[in-house]
């Protein structure tokens, strides 16, 4: 029945025959044999228009047959998008034909092809050219692109390679994919704008979310998972057709027949642990995590090379160079020789090769176990976008490779894997997070809060209570100042570096661990396990012997945070290392014949204990650390904490502790997590931010925030400046130094940034002294502090608001009281209660008086709920709200 359809086909003089018949044919030589040649003068009319006898045709150059060459050569690549050494190409060999093509002979392939086409009724560029596909943005049937019922592992399986017509359906698909698809509840189509702004920053690769390809197709999809290296060219392809048909930027690469335009997938939604990847993965799509722990250098690798025969130097065909093909040139078209052949190097085409090695975070590893690593090829615009110390969300395809050496070293076939990576998301790169328009809409809602520095300083670490002179540092160390260079090209670092000092049990290294988990980039590592090298850059030996450069923790957190814990377990030398890198951030290394210099533009937040083990408040700061002055003076802000006996807040610390537990406990419920301590449950002027909306607001204030100082009193900072000099040297404590004027810029400019202002105000500069006051009046004697504190009370107040002030006021006469009552008390009696201790409303206005604060500024204060949260007023007098 199918050889009958065949007769009434009309094609079917090209139609599929049995091979039997195809090989016998029909008889030629016969009797009637001679009939063949006879004279019909009634047949031999020919229009004259069409005969070309009398024309005569210049000869060929030898640039004009290469040239008409290269045309039908493009033509069929772009027709059964061959490669080197599939029928059609001029250097055909076995070696380079498609793993496709097996024992068939040279044509039959092309023959198949026509045949296909004959049957379908179909032309060749109907099916190959896939110049057709970006004419114009016409509506295209849904049924033309639809993949639900195509068989591409039936084919795959038998050994053949993707037939032009489902190739062309591939790409129809992915074209109108980028042109149409849509988001749920959005109008427009989401890819056209990422396009263009691919176009307007030049960039080599579009990110298309798996989702997104999983919603348009799902069949696309599992062909994209199952055999990415057969699927993903094919969309690169397309891509960068739709992308040169729109943008002028792109026509170049057309030109050159340069396919460097990436479809980088990403948010494949299987993540695999290294070292759970298996012969089950190979050849598919995985998505792994992990840390880079090592870099090679960028590399020039071969991707499309073209020979010249050395005997005639013709041109051969190009060659797309693979690692699994084997490169067989064949023979000369031109003088048939069969070598020797050079390489053209000026047309022969490049790309980018790097080599990264990712290694499991050591978060991710059981106990008892080393962590894995794997190797990762980088190409094209890859190539050095993530550096040592980076976390990586990595999308690639799991291949393996022959490998010789190992091959000898074991004596049986071996063979090594890699992964060949598609998309990199570079985890805590604060300037690589994109902020999406709610979150920046979210951001610009809490400018209009008042309160907003007094809720971003409670916001840090609120699991930890009080401290606010330490939180309020770790705000700014995170905002971070404005880096300036100089007319004479010096650079004045915008990173601002804090100490904390204090008795063990205060929560030290919790606030450390609080900014590794909050911050977008930053590098925890403790003094005892940190040497001068591991801290600054190494110079080691690679696999091959060569020297190579390493960089530490600092080099790590470029453009981060550097966190030292026990900064004062290290040594002396080591610490000296840290000298360049605090204030000119850079490290200079000049060892083994290397000789360079790197970037480590980070903030430092070290944390010391005292040399006694607890802080003596009648030492100097000097007695009770053992640093030296100048690793002092790199320190824009000191913070001293002392373990000090008070009933009220240890009442209140064991409140909030003991519902901070209640509310953590693995098996809380819904009112375990409402738990809030007394303190909280009080009317209160301050709501901390949520810590995800936070992360965001630090980014944004990075990213955005560019403070300038324009019209601060510079007498008022010359004034401050010039005092607290002339103080230190004394009564001793903290050595002020010209860097601490610079200190207090950018703390006021990173006190601006925290309120999310372009311009510094003249409270952003009280602020700033306040922090530099304080940090110097702890670094004094107690004695001596509290003379400070008295004499430079006029740059305070101005700092501090009156509401604050008042507190802090009716705090130290409310404890004076409570102690006064427990001396008065016999010693075996027991403690009085806080509720005991009572302030007369006249006492309080007779103190504020002494600090020039006017009583209707005391009204407003009884009236605020700064006051409703703490205290109350019964009869005449101020009691704590216990």
């Amino acid at each position: 029945g199918d050889f009958d359809e065949l007769e009434e086909d009309p094609l079917a003089d090209t139609a599929e025959r049995p091979d039997e018949e195809e090989e016998d044919g029909e008889d030629l030589i016969g009797d009637n044999m001679a009939a063949d040649y006879e004279d019909r003068p009634e047949l031999d009319q020919y229009d004259p228009s069409l005969v070309d006898d009398g024309s005569v045709h210049e000869p060929l150059t030898v640039e004009q047959r290469l040239a008409a060459e290269r045309a039908m050569d493009n033509r069929d690549r772009r027709r059964l998008r061959s490669e080197p050494g599939t029928p059609g190409f001029p250097m055909s060999s076995s070696g380079m034909s498609d793993a496709g093509s097996g024992p068939e002979t040279p044509g039959s392939e092309g023959r198949a092809k026509r045949r296909r086409m004959a049957r379908s009724g179909a032309t060749p560029s109907e099916f190959g050219d896939a110049d057709d596909l970006f004419d114009d943005d016409k509506d295209v049937p849904a049924y033309e692109y639809d993949l639900a019922h195509e068989k591409l592992e039936e084919t795959l399986s038998k050994g053949l390679g993707i037939d032009a017509r489902l190739e062309r359906k591939i790409r129809l698909s992915f074209q109108q994919f980028l042109l149409k698809f849509k988001l749920e509840g959005q109008t427009e189509p989401r890819y056209p704008d990422m396009l263009r702004k691919m176009a307007e920053e030049d960039h080599r690769h579009l990110d298309v979310n798996f989702g997104h390809l999983q919603q348009w197709s799902a069949q696309l999809v599992m062909w994209i998972a199952e055999h990415p290296a057969r699927i993903l060219p094919i969309l690169n392809e397309t891509l960068l057709a739709e992308a040169a048909r729109k943008f002028g930027t792109y026509k170049s690469l057309v030109d050159t027949e340069e396919t460097e335009l990436r479809a980088a997938i990403h948010s494949f939604p299987v993540r695999e642990p290294i070292r759970e990847l298996s012969t089950r993965h190979l050849d598919r799509l995985v998505s792994v995590t992990g840390v880079v722990t090592k870099r090679t250098k960028v590399f020039n690798e071969v991707k499309r090379l073209l020979l010249r025969c050395a005997k005639c130097n013709f041109l051969t065909a190009p060659f797309d160079v693979e690692a699994d093909k084997e490169l067989k040139p064949g023979s000369c078209v031109e003088c048939q020789s069969k070598g020797p052949w050079r390489v053209d190097r000026v047309k022969t085409l490049y790309r980018n090769h790097q080599r990264i090695t990712i290694q499991e975070s050591p978060s991710t590893v059981e106990p008892g176990k080393m962590p894995r690593s794997k190797e990762v090829i980088l190409t094209g615009d890859q190539v050095d976008s993530v550096r040592p110390g980076d976390e990586l969300q990595l999308t690639g395809i799991y291949r393996c490779l022959y490998d010789a050496a190992t091959n000898a070293r074991t004596c049986f076939p071996v063979y090594k894997t890699e992964i060949a990576a598609v998309h990199l998301h570079r985890k805590g790169d604060v300037k690589l997070i994109e902020l999406t328009e709610d979150k920046v809409q979210q951001i610009n809602d809490l400018r209009r809060d008042p309160n907003l520095r007094e809720r971003i300083i409670c916001s840090m670490a609120p699991s930890i209570y009080g401290m606010k002179h330490v939180k309020t540092a770790i705000a700014l160390s995170m905002m971070g100042g404005q880096q300036k260079v100089t007319a004479g090209k010096h650079r004045i670092r915008g990173d601002i570096n804090t100490l904390i000092v204090g008795d063990p049990g205060l929560a030290k290294s919790q606030f450390l661990k609080y900014i590794e988990q909050t911050f977008p980039r930053a590098v925890y590592t403790t003094g005892k396990g940190a040497s001068a090298v591991g801290l600054t850059a190494a110079v080691t030996r690679d696999e091959n012997g060569d020297w190579g450069l390493e960089g530490g923790a600092m080099v790590l957190a470029d453009d981060g945070m550097c966190l030292i814990d026990e900064f004062d377990k290290m040594n002396d030398n080591d610490r000296t290392s840290l000298h360049e890198a605090m204030e000119q951030q850079t490290i200079s290394v000049s060892k083994a014949g290397i000789v360079a210099t790197l970037k480590a533009r980070c903030s430092v937040v070290a944390v010391a204990n005292p040399s006694e083990g607890r802080y003596d408040p009648q030492r100097t700061f000097a007695q009770n650390v053992n640093l030296t002055d100048p690793i002092l003076s790199r320190f824009d802000i000191l913070a001293v904490l002392r373990d000090e006996s008070d009933p009220v807040q240890d009442e209140r610390l064991a409140d909030h502790v003991l519902c901070s537990h209640i509310r953590s406990h693995p098996d809380a419920n819904g009112d375990d997590k409402a738990v809030r301590p007394k303190l909280e449950q009080l009317a209160s002027h301050v709501e901390p931010l949520d810590q995800e909306l936070l992360k965001y607001y630090i980014i944004y204030a990075r990213q955005k925030i560019h403070p300038k100082i324009a019209d601060i009193d510079k007498d008022k900072l010359a004034n401050f400046y010039a005092d607290l000099r002339a103080e230190a040297f004394r009564s001793g404590g903290q050595a002020m130094t010209a860097r601490h004027v610079d200190s207090i810029v950018r703390l006021a400019e990173a006190s601006a940034r925290l309120e999310l202002r372009e311009h510094v105000l003249p409270k952003d500069l009280n602020n700033a002294i306040a922090v530099m006051l304080e940090s110097f009046i702890q670094s004094q004697k107690h004695q001596v502090a509290e003379e400070l504190r008295k004499r430079f009370s006029r740059y305070v107040t101005q700092a501090t608001p009156v509401v604050d002030q008042l507190s802090i006021l009716l705090e130290r006469l409310l404890k004076d009281k409570l102690e006064l009552l427990k001396n008065s008390r016999p010693a075996a009696a027991a403690p009085p209660d806080l509720s005991e201790a009572k302030v007369e409303v006249a006492e309080l206005v007779r103190a504020t008086e002494q600090h020039d604060i006017s009583l209707d500024e005391v009204h407003a204060f009884m009236r605020s709920p700064v006051f409703a949260r703490t205290f109350r007023v019964v009869d005449t007098s101020i009691v704590y709200n216990v």
